[in-house]
């Protein structure tokens, strides 16, 4: 898991050319400025999502994890708390799901947790557990850019 301010992704470069790619969209395209949605930059390589949400309490989210893609979340408005954890012991709530490329889990007692406000960014690796969306110091509208890298 990387955590760093937008500012700072060209420091993550030598990550390959796909996060490269990501890395310069984020900082060059107004991609808040886009619909909610999906949108392709290389196939399903590489491509990021739009979103525009209230944050909820822990209690109505779930971890989740992933084995082919890692993400790259970038806060652009608002804030968030991401309880985030080593995927290694946790409870399976909901088998993984090959199509979709997530895996969802019971909260474990033990974790630690990121506070993300506008200009913050975390890469997160497959295995790396994550709750995202979740409320800090109560609910906020928050708008995110989710880049999903494959690592093959």
């Amino acid at each position: 898991m990387i955590i760093d301010r937008i500012e700072n992704l060209a420091r993550y470069e030598f990550l390959g050319s796909r996060f490269a790619k990501a890395f310069e969209l984020l900082k060059t395209g107004n991609l808040t400025a886009k619909e909610a949605g999906t949108y392709e930059v290389d196939g399903r390589k590489l491509y990021y999502m739009v979103q525009n949400y209230t944050t909820k309490p822990k209690e109505e989210r779930r971890f989740e994890s992933h084995r082919i893609y890692a993400d790259i979340q970038a806060v652009f408005a608002g804030r968030e708390a991401m309880p985030v954890t080593q995927v290694t012991g946790l409870e399976v709530q909901s088998e993984y799901d090959e199509a979709k490329d997530i895996m969802f889990f019971a909260t474990p007692t033990d974790y630690s947790e990121l506070k993300m406000g506008a200009g913050d960014f975390v890469i997160l690796f497959p295995n790396e557990a994550h709750m995202p969306q979740c409320e800090w110091g109560g609910p906020a509208q928050v708008s995110k850019i989710v880049f999903k890298v494959a690592l093959d």
